[in-house]
């Protein structure tokens, strides 16, 4: 199979990290602060290293990184925690829906209000546009992407959350799109996250990391594995945003997986799947009867694109029937399809990885063109 699906899960997982799940489901199989057995303790300080690693990803100490299910549920949590009735939130049209969803979900529930920043010409989103927006609306919590994953627009987050420091904005940035791949220590007051894409972990985890400066109620209380015999939830970090039976194994592919994600094997990872993703986008230009959407700036390995004569599930179908994989649709990304005029049907997405092939290439180029 031609996999070209990365933006979704990246596949298939290096070995490592497939080791390291399968030892805990084999030789460990117990969760961290569930007990005092040396299992107990192997589990404790291999959560505790994913966790430092991952504090050294965002910049935090590894005392502000919870796990959680996934960047929805990291979303979910942060938002219900931080915003009050009454604030305003901008944002912007490239938001996944696990940020668009509960934005909208909390304008009807809790009166919160919601600004939502369309892109630039280029579709891109420029430190001035940011900047304008900022200053004209005040907000209370500006939350936005790093990068799309409809259009693989970048966006300099770092600039984004300098702007909304200085106006005294509290930035709250979605890298489940750019982890992995490039710095996500942007200086952001929160960062939310999935594991299972260029992290290269498996899914059902992901990250939310608070600066320790904001002071967020646990929004989910039950089990954390503490011995003491208490009917209230703790409210200390990470511990009260982490209620349940923790995804260990998953947490154990995550510490495999950062430790081969060095800041050189991710540029380099980077490159390779750009080179693939500029190789495609080249030949999809040069053939009128594709309609491509990518920005002109900045990007991640991330295409998306219609056919003229073709529905995207329909072409999607027929490169599936010659073995490759795809993403048709919408991507769960409501806001973005409204500007590029493509809500009826959505875009066809291309994701390689870094081990696309030449042959690869050229064998899903001519299912496209067929």
């Amino acid at each position: 199979m031609i996999y070209l699906d990365n933006a979704a899960t990246s596949f298939p997982k290096p070995d490592a990290v497939l080791a390291a799940v399968m030892h805990w489901h084999r030789e460990v199989g117990v969760s961290a602060s569930r007990g005092s057995s040396s299992r107990c303790a192997e589990a404790a300080a291999v959560v505790d290293r994913a966790r430092a690693r991952m504090g050294q990803q965002v910049g935090m100490s590894k005392d502000r990184v919870a796990f959680t299910s996934g960047a929805t549920e990291s979303i979910n949590l942060f938002l219900r925690a931080f915003l009050q009735p009454g604030d305003l939130v901008l944002t912007t049209a490239f938001e996944h829906a696990s940020l668009a969803r509960p934005l909208r979900a909390l304008q009807l529930t809790a009166g919160i209000r919601v600004r939502v920043l369309q892109p630039d010409p280029d579709l891109g989103l420029s430190v001035d546009t940011v900047q304008r927006a900022l200053d004209e609306s005040r907000p209370r919590l500006f939350a936005f992407s790093h990068a799309s994953n409809v259009t693989g627009a970048q966006f300099d987050a770092e600039a984004f959350c300098a702007i909304a420091k200085g106006l005294r904005a509290t930035t709250l940035l979605d890298a489940s799109q750019t982890a992995g791949h490039i710095p996500i220590d942007v200086n952001a007051d929160a960062v939310a996250c999935s594991a299972h894409k260029a992290l290269l972990a498996p899914p059902g985890l992901g990250i939310l990391a608070c600066s320790a400066n904001l002071e967020l109620q646990a929004q989910k209380q039950g089990g954390t594995g503490s011995s003491r015999a208490l009917d209230e939830h703790p409210q200390q970090w990470p511990h009260a945003f982490e209620a349940g039976t923790p995804n260990t194994p998953a947490i154990f592919g995550l510490d495999a997986a950062l430790g081969l994600l060095s800041t050189t094997t991710q540029r380099a990872r980077l490159e390779a799947a750009l080179e693939a993703t500029r190789e495609f986008e080249v030949r999809l230009r040069a053939d009128s009867r594709f309609r491509v959407f990518a920005p002109a700036g900045p990007r991640m390995p991330v295409l998306s694109f219609t056919r003229k004569d073709l529905d995207p599930q329909d072409l999607a179908a027929i490169l599936d029937a010659r073995n490759v994989h795809v993403r048709a649709g919408h991507h769960c990304a409501p806001w973005i399809h409204r500007h590029l005029l493509t809500e009826a049907g959505g875009t066809i997405r291309l994701s390689p990885s870094p081990d696309v092939t030449a042959d690869d290439i050229r064998q899903a180029w001519e299912a496209l063109a067929s």
